[in-house]
């Protein structure tokens, strides 16, 4: 979901006008960040508790 809602952002933009190199420069550094981020959440929320 979090993939869709960049593209969607980034094809608005693209259709209001907004110069194809910043999209560009965006999608190369969103999609990275929001999949990493993502992995990492999913990973320490699968991570068992250890109990004191």
């Amino acid at each position: 979901m979090a993939n869709l809602a960049i593209t969607a952002a980034l094809v608005y933009r693209w259709l209001r006008g907004a110069p194809p190199m910043a999209l560009l420069i965006t999608a190369i550094i969103m999609f990275p960040l929001v999949n990493g981020l993502l992995w990492l959440s999913q990973r320490q929320f699968n991570h068992p508790r250890r109990s004191r």
